[in-house]
């Protein structure tokens, strides 16, 4: 009766102990301390946890006393003795407890579908008193493991909101950022427009007030027959003053320009034969309208990591040059080609051809030329300006070579090759 006593008053006592633990490591460690006191007798211990469903060899050994301490922290049976290891299967299999001269098995099964076996190891005989305190105390033990399971998920869960949280955070900051820099340009936007505004209504207001004088004049002119030196005069005046206006204007789009020139760019695996049958197919009816032929040859392994949508307009800058300026019924080549490290396009056109001066200030703005379009067709002068650009943000290079003049010419680009995905 003593010792029934003795052993509930420490069950009692170890209760509130083992339900303020916060680690399964801790909580096995202590369930193992409170059976040795419980029993009044040194022993080892094993005690070893497996989730619901899983097989029997899938378990962790949360703690060992004894004999047992080194094998704390193995996670499958194959670590353990292979007398161990059955003993411990075999209390998985029968799910009951079990008790013989110096070995008990003690087995239970959570709320939250977890099992745990302890294995004990005692220097004698476990008395009926002893085994009664012993299923008493096991059974209290249930809700010990599912506190700590629970503990485990709701830290789980607020460090992974924690997380979010975090993440969220940041996303809103970077978001912040972006929305600030979009809100400094659209001002920077603004700005420029009023600028431009004032200089339309404030520049060009002077020069298209002498072309209104002077077509006046030019006028009473005309009606009075005066004679064709002045009339002449007063056209050279009218000229004067469109030349004006025109570098003004040329002035004005080459600030917009570089105001708006902030490209940006969207990496991914890309296809450049389908790419270059894309481009070329867009562009056929131009060729066809100067009986023009497109020659392709690109290789279908090939690939490059590049925005699609710029090195499209890149290639197609490049391609509508060559029908551009290629005579009527002349022949155009597109090859793509690769050395293992780069993918290169190259584009050969049968045109004027470039001049050493051309060749020195090709892929500036508004750079003119000394080819013309065979067929008067317009030019901004801006095109393989906008193809270097490009060309640069995805690392690569563009380059073109000519003979001279009457000869053609071959413009191409050279980007990282990629695999595809």
């Amino acid at each position: 009766m003593v010792q029934t006593r003795r052993g509930l008053e420490i069950i009692i006592d170890a209760a509130s102990t083992l339900y303020d633990f916060k680690s399964m490591q801790r909580l096995a460690e202590g369930v193992l301390t409170q059976i040795a006191s419980l029993l009044n007798v040194d022993c080892a211990g094993i005690l070893v946890l497996r989730d619901d469903g899983s097989p029997s060899e899938d378990f962790s050994v949360l703690a060992g006393s004894g004999c047992y301490s080194r094998f704390s922290g193995a996670v499958t049976s194959r670590s353990l003795d292979p007398d161990l290891r059955g003993m411990v299967e075999a209390a998985f299999r029968q799910r009951s407890n079990e008790f013989a001269d110096h070995k008990t098995v003690l087995y239970l099964r959570t709320g939250s579908g977890r099992e745990v076996v302890v294995l004990l190891q005692a220097e004698r005989p476990l008395s009926e008193t002893d085994r009664s305190l012993v299923e008493i105390f096991s059974s209290r033990l249930s809700i010990a493991f599912d506190n700590v399971i629970l503990y485990q998920q709701l830290h789980e869960a607020n460090t992974q909101l924690e997380d979010r949280v975090t993440q969220r955070t940041r996303a809103l900051m970077q978001a912040n950022r972006r929305l600030s820099a979009q809100w400094l340009r659209l001002q920077r936007a603004n700005g420029f427009k009023n600028e431009i505004l004032g200089t339309v209504a404030h520049d060009l207001k002077n020069p298209l007030g002498v072309i209104l004088g002077r077509t006046e004049m030019l006028t009473e002119l005309i009606a009075t027959g005066a004679s064709a030196e002045g009339i002449t005069s007063q056209v050279g005046h009218i000229r004067d003053a469109a030349k004006r206006l025109t570098s003004m204007v040329d002035h004005l789009i080459s600030d917009a320009m570089a105001d708006a020139f902030d490209i940006t760019i969207r990496r991914e695996p890309v296809d450049v034969a389908a790419l270059i049958h894309e481009v070329v197919e867009a562009n056929q009816p131009l060729a066809l309208n100067k009986q023009q032929v497109i020659a392709v040859s690109a290789p279908p392994q090939l690939s490059t990591m590049c925005d699609i949508d710029r090195i499209r307009e890149a290639i197609d800058n490049l391609l509508s040059n060559a029908i551009k300026y290629s005579p009527i019924g002349g022949r155009i080549s597109v090859d793509v080609s690769g050395d293992g490290d780069n993918t290169v396009i190259g584009i050969t056109d049968q045109g004027a051809g470039l001049s050493p001066e051309d060749l020195g200030r090709l892929f500036g703005r508004f750079q003119r030329l000394s080819a013309k379009p065979t067929a008067g067709e317009s030019s901004t002068g801006l095109g393989l300006s906008i193809v270097k650009r490009i060309v640069d943000m995805h690392g690569g290079e563009v380059t073109a070579k000519s003979d001279g003049p009457g000869s053609g010419s071959t413009f191409t680009i050279t980007l990282p090759a990629a695999e595809l995905s």
